[in-house]
């Protein structure tokens, strides 16, 4: 049975080492002399505002974990739409937390890069990954904890999206994101995975939602299980989030709570505000635009264009 642990408080450092001891200890999880590959959630975040990205906290608070133990730690993340990983990665203090306790910081768009074939593809039947994730011995997903417009929410699976190193990422959405999600996880399953929710956001996310204290770390065992607890903290059914349920369908994990032990605060419970799901943005408008707009000016466009198509839906639905 897949475990997931729960964790209150008010100290990264501290919650991060109390949620992995309950599920086993580090040792558990890494040998020694392992390559470890650290994916948080940056290029969907907005610089200065709280829960819309990793925090560097939990960031450093794993690194000091994993050192001397693993033989190499690389945090990474792959450019957006909107976004260069590299400056998201110093801006948010993410590479300063990574590389002051010793961890190499990539960007994933960059340099060498695999083919892997997905068996039994929703839709996405190959796709390209950096050579950093491919080769890497093991997978930690830290993602923040985000209501999120196109996939209800935005943890572990939805993380590992932002690892492809295609930056135009929004070609995916017309795809169908939800089985392009499921699909890369069948291939690059994270074998642990640090749900950051200290501070989460609630309602228009990815970007537009609001900041709320969770003092929460989630940890699990299983990329699916851990997700499907953190979605039922935050008051959703997981079974009806579709990229989970197309996880669970692959065998890739749990989305029935009853089949995943759950250590730590078990009752806890902070409801989220929901995004108006169903905004979709980018594809075919987002190439238009971006032939017209000049690179540094994409990112206030966009949240500018969320912004005004949450209004609009807002006011179609009241």
């Amino acid at each position: 049975m897949n475990m997931v642990s729960i964790v209150e408080g008010e100290e990264p450092e501290n919650m991060v080492s109390e949620a992995l001891e309950l599920l086993g200890g580090i040792d558990r999880f890494i040998k020694s002399g392992d390559v470890v590959f650290i994916k948080p959630n940056v290029c969907g975040g907005v610089i200065g505002k709280k829960g819309s990205y990793t925090s560097p906290e939990v960031i450093s608070a794993l690194i000091e974990l994993l050192k001397g133990k693993s033989s190499r730690i690389i945090v990474g993340e792959g450019d957006s739409e909107m976004y260069d990983a590299d400056r998201m990665l110093s801006d948010t203090g993410i590479r300063r937390a990574a590389e002051d306790f010793g961890a190499e910081v990539v960007n994933l768009s960059v340099g060498e890069k695999v083919k892997k074939v997905v068996t039994d593809a929703y839709m996405l039947k190959e796709f390209e990954i950096s050579k950093t994730v491919a080769e890497a011995d093991k997978i930690i997903c830290v993602p923040v904890a985000k209501a999120h417009s196109l996939t209800d929410v935005s943890l572990s699976l939805k993380c590992m999206f932002g690892a492809l190193p295609e930056k135009h990422k929004a070609k995916y959405h017309k795809l169908g994101i939800n089985k392009v999600i499921a699909d890369i996880v069948k291939v690059f399953p994270p074998l642990l995975s640090v749900v950051d929710a200290t501070t989460g956001m609630e309602g228009e996310g990815p970007f537009k939602g609001t900041p709320i204290t969770l003092n929460l770390i989630i940890c699990g065992d299983n990329a699916v299980a851990a997700d499907s607890v953190t979605a039922s903290v935050l008051g959703y059914k997981p079974a009806k989030i579709k990229h989970l349920e197309l996880a669970a369908k692959s065998g890739l994990g749990p989305v029935n709570l009853d089949e995943i032990d759950i250590k730590g605060k078990k009752e806890v419970k902070r409801e989220f505000k929901k995004a108006p799901v169903g905004i979709r943005f980018g594809g075919e408008v987002a190439n238009i635009f971006r032939s017209l707009i000049p690179e540094k000016g994409m990112s206030n466009f966009f949240h500018n264009y969320y912004e005004s198509a949450v209004e609009a839906w807002q006011k179609k639905n009241e």
